[in-house]
């Protein structure tokens, strides 16, 4: 009897399936070549399990005794009747499964007529701790009792304005009116002039003028509510949190308000200053590039700055360009950093300067802003107070959390102020503008 070897049936699968896809493959296939395509193809598959049943029949006639199961193997049966079948296959020696392993086990004289030992079959069973019910249920997951979090970037503004405390809702304060084109003197009196006189001659009258700037509380709220349940059972306090977070949050909101806000419900700020009221202490620099920060933008906002305790004020975005200023054609080498190794400068021209998030990006109006802050007023009616009450939603299990900031600031001078020459003017409060040579 001839018999054919398994390898000779999957080469003739190989040249069925290579023959149907030329066929199933040809974009001018007729009704008939897919036809004959298909019955190739089931040919194909038949060869290859007559293959596949006469390579495992070789292993097994191969096999003289069951080969010794691995130390350990993952795995399981699905069923007893899997599991059954795979016994009998190994005990008759046709076939062995790698999910059983073997076991020595003596056995008395009442199953044999003599004491011996015996082969049993069972399934291997592995603890491990990435299966649950393997031992994974007995491994728990370990909890750092803290908070992970970023830290805010340094706020700028309130430690260095002037800050007021407000008994009331309103405060009015008294100001000397600095601001208009002088007739003649100097603005920074007010309207007083001197004047030259002969002896025993009519002196003419002058006086300062005066105007009233006033402060009006505004409420600043962050509000929140919290499962009874969640509160007793977190096992971080969530109570600091909140406070952490709520106190946080308001004196950044505060930060960006002094800086951009409208004056409209909240405090006035230093960009918005002029845009807000129509007229403001805000001088306004136009930006020599579209969209960037040159050293000419640097020296013409420093020569429209008057002030005693400047800082500068620019949003991270701009960081950038700043790193990269140079001097002019004329001399290159005058640069803001001088190497790549030594530590960034933390002044600009002198003054101190800070990188943040609540000015405005690169481009836009106030981007970066050279201020005087103690010309800034800051009117204090009631810091951060943070209260809980579990009255409003009792009946839900439900503990409401409130924080409450009253206060208010803007620039108390009320616009730049002239030199006597009648066009130069100066203000603690300079920006760029949001516009540019294209």
């Amino acid at each position: 009897m001839e018999f054919i070897k398994y390898d000779e049936l999957f080469e003739q699968s190989q040249v069925l399936i290579k023959d149907a896809r030329v066929l199933a493959g040809n974009k001018a296939a007729t009704a008939e070549d897919l036809n004959n395509a298909s019955k190739m193809f089931k040919d194909a598959q038949e060869l290859r399990e007559r293959s596949s049943m006469l390579q495992e029949l070789d292993v097994m006639a191969a096999q003289v005794t069951p080969p010794s199961p691995p130390a350990r193997k993952a795995g399981g049966f699905k069923s007893l009747g899997e599991m059954l079948v795979a016994i009998h296959g190994a005990k008759f020696k046709s076939h062995y499964d790698p999910r059983l392993v073997m076991a020595d086990v003596e056995i008395g004289p009442q199953e044999t007529g003599a004491k011996g030992n015996q082969a049993i079959w069972s399934e291997q069973k592995d603890l491990v701790e990435n299966v649950g019910a393997s031992g994974g249920f007995l491994v728990f997951p370990e909890h750092l009792n803290q908070l992970f979090q970023m830290e805010p970037l340094e706020r700028i503004v309130r430690q260095r304005s002037m800050v007021i405390p407000m008994r009331s809702r309103v405060m009015q304060i008294p100001v000397l009116d600095q601001t208009g084109a002088p007739a003649s003197g100097s603005s920074y009196y007010g309207g007083s002039v001197a004047m030259w006189t002969e002896e025993a001659t009519a002196k003419e009258e002058t006086q300062p003028v005066f105007r009233q700037m006033e402060l009006v509380a505004h409420d600043l709220v962050v509000y929140t509510e919290t499962s009874d349940n969640l509160l007793a059972d977190s096992a971080i306090s969530l109570e600091t949190i909140l406070q952490y977070l709520f106190r946080g949050t308001v004196m950044n909101e505060e930060e960006w308000t002094f800086i951009n806000g409208s004056g409209a419900g909240q405090p006035l700020g230093i960009v918005t200053a002029n845009t807000a009221t129509g007229t403001g202490p805000t001088i306004v620099v136009t930006r020599t590039g579209a969209g960037a920060i040159v050293l000419t933008d640097i020296f013409n906002m420093l020569a429209a700055f008057q002030g005693r305790s400047p800082v500068w004020i620019a949003h991270q975005s701009t960081m950038p360009d700043v790193l990269a200023l140079n001097g002019p054609a004329g001399n290159p080498s005058y640069v803001w950093i001088g190497n790549g190794r030594d530590a960034m400068p933390t002044t600009l021209m002198g003054y101190p300067i800070f990188f943040v998030e609540n000015a405005m990006p690169l481009g836009t109006q106030g981007d970066i802003i050279l201020a005087d802050l103690s010309k800034y007023v800051i009117g204090d009616r009631q810091m951060v107070t943070i209260d809980a009450s579990k009255h409003y939603r009792f009946r839900y299990d439900l503990t409401s959390w409130r924080a409450v900031h009253r206060v208010d600031g803007r620039p108390w001078l009320s616009a730049p102020i002239t030199y006597r020459d009648g066009a130069t003017t100066v203000s603690p409060f300079v920006i760029l503008d949001g516009q540019g040579a294209s």
